[in-house]
């Protein structure tokens, strides 16, 4: 920690470097078109045939071949998910990644040289070398003289310090969500982690162990009489490894076996961080890589939330592009993609919470947490001690740790509630609303907001006290004459339910007055809350919007 500069990486060992291929869909048809003749049925049209597409490893076999000679030493085609990981991946999360194939070369010019030809072919729609083993965004020196703690685990404190979680332990401690950390290595026996049970979901747990130790304590550290407390210490914890194998290292394949074990409402955190090829610009959010974006984007949409570190290359994330020159991560260009995860920044400890100059920012950022003096188990960085702690964690990877204990939280409480969680575009819009912390300047930060998990609940239960289930929305309609019943009965303000038509002949006058009366009695009993000032206040309105 020398220079403002992050720690030097720990000596990784060499992997084997991999092209990530995306066959063109029409390719894939046409390859099956040839493969298949014969399927055609009377009357079909000839573009109708190909609808089963073959696979990418499929296309590609004779495609490599062409390519044999001129790559240095054997290269070797698989899928995007090695082929002992597909066994145990479910087929329709297999079929959504079958337009990808993964080439393996001894050595990185090589897969360079390989990407090049292959992005030159109409029938590819991308090809890229895949990001290898990179150092987690991990915590940035520590100046004891201008960063002060402000309390050991402050960050679990009332906002505007915290995200006020020792007020949500009230209500709910993270159980019944599951939580999953991605990154590099842990030392799961931990004294303050050993009784979570933590296992690992696939992968081999290979390097910066203090690192993983760290981010798991923000989480789940055990509520015992050692060390201290996660924020949602009863969630269940797993965690799955970039280190496929010893010599295998993958992002992208990492989220997909993750995603494949996990449920919808829980949350995986992506404690990593890449390069681009092609870019100079330093380290950016894993999500830059197309096979990490789209095994992101289909998480999401499995209902899994998921939170992605910002990355600790001090970049305006507006003002990058890709090797094709596209804003990828500026939200309103028109090349920008959302993956749906919840991006972190990282900013001071103390409030009010500025940004810190190493955090990547920009509007893609949804929220921002502690970036430094953050108290954790382990080291923070290489370490594999079972009784080590630290006062001085930080980076994105600091911060998103705190992010993910509040979206296990929100989830937990939900799901106490009302059966089931939010879903992830839901709990996004909540942690990353204006209820929340905003940063000491916002328009320079540009690193989000901090979660406040007591204005966050109370918000949502104040929401829900006057909400309307469907069988109120009904009579309202028919009330209103919305829905025509014929002649219906309208509501005056200060006079209640009033007949639209008095020859309203069908219906007696006690049959009218019933119903209102009904509409009356279930809304008070909505929560024991309503009164009829209330009844009256929320008619005059419904009237003013139907009728007016």
């Amino acid at each position: 920690m020398i220079d403002g500069k992050e720690p030097k990486p720990v000596e990784a060992p060499e992997v084997q470097r991999r092209v990530v291929v995306k066959v063109t869909d029409a390719a894939r048809r046409e390859r099956a078109l040839k493969e298949r003749p014969g399927e055609r049925r009377a009357g079909e049209q000839e573009d109708d045939v190909g609808r089963d597409l073959v696979d990418a490893v499929a296309y590609l076999g004779d495609v490599i071949a062409e390519y044999q000679d001129r790559v240095a030493g054997e290269a070797y085609l698989e899928p995007l998910v090695g082929r002992d990981a597909r066994e145990r991946t479910g087929s329709g999360r297999r079929a959504a990644f079958d337009g990808y194939a993964a080439i393996t070369v001894p050595d990185e010019a090589s897969a360079a040289r390989l990407a090049k030809e292959l992005n030159a072919r109409d029938d590819v729609e991308t090809a890229y070398v895949e990001g290898g083993p990179t150092p987690p965004p991990g915590p940035p020196p520590v100046d004891a003289s201008n960063d002060p703690r402000s309390g050991n685990q402050g960050y679990l404190e009332a906002a505007p310090d915290g995200i006020d979680a020792r007020w949500a332990w009230g209500m709910t401690d993270g159980t019944g969500i599951g939580f999953v950390d991605l990154e590099q290595g842990w030392t799961l026996n931990h004294e303050d982690l050993a009784a979570a049970g933590i296992t690992i979901i696939s992968g081999v747990s290979q390097a910066y162990h203090g690192h993983g130790t760290a981010v798991l304590g923000e989480v789940v550290a055990v509520d015992n009489t050692k060390g201290g407390v996660g924020i949602a210490p009863a969630a269940s914890a797993r965690v799955v490894s970039q280190y496929r194998t010893s010599t295998t290292y993958s992002t992208a394949a990492a989220i997909i076996s993750a995603a494949d074990a996990m449920s919808p409402g829980d949350v995986l955190l992506l404690e990593a961080q890449t390069t681009a090829a092609g870019s100079s610009t330093s380290y950016l959010p894993v999500e830059v890589e197309q096979a990490v974006f789209d095994a992101i984007r289909n998480a999401v949409d499995s209902g899994i939330v998921v939170v992605e570190a910002a990355g600790n290359g001090g970049n305006d994330l507006d003002d990058w592009t890709d090797a094709n020159g596209r804003h990828l991560l500026k939200v309103g260009d028109p090349d920008y993609r959302d993956s749906g995860a919840i991006m972190v920044g990282a900013a001071t400890s103390a409030a009010p919470h500025s940004r810190l100059d190493f955090s990547n920012h920009g509007s893609r950022v949804d929220c921002y947490a502690w970036g430094q003096s953050v108290d954790t188990t382990g080291d923070g960085w290489t370490g594999t001690s079972t009784t080590a702690y630290t006062g001085g964690f930080g980076g994105t990877s600091g911060a998103s740790p705190i992010v993910t204990g509040a979206a296990v939280l929100l989830q937990s409480w939900r799901k106490a509630r009302k059966g089931h969680p939010f879903d992830p575009a839901t709990v996004r819009v909540w942690l990353s609303s204006g209820l929340n912390t905003a940063s000491a300047d916002p328009a320079t930060d540009r690193i989000g907001v901090m979660p406040n998990l007591r204005a966050i609940f109370d918000r949502i239960e104040r929401n829900e006290r006057f909400r309307i289930d469907d069988k109120f929305v009904y009579w309202v309609l028919i009330l209103f004459g919305i829905i025509n019943d014929a002649p219906g009965v309208i509501w005056v303000p200060g006079k209640g339910p009033v007949p639209v038509d008095p020859q309203w002949r069908e219906i007696a006058t006690r049959g009218r007055r019933d119903l209102v009366a009904a509409i009356a009695k279930e809304a008070r009993a909505f929560d024991g809350r309503l009164t009829a000032k209330e009844l009256d206040r929320i008619g005059e309105k419904a009237f003013k919007k139907f009728a007016g």
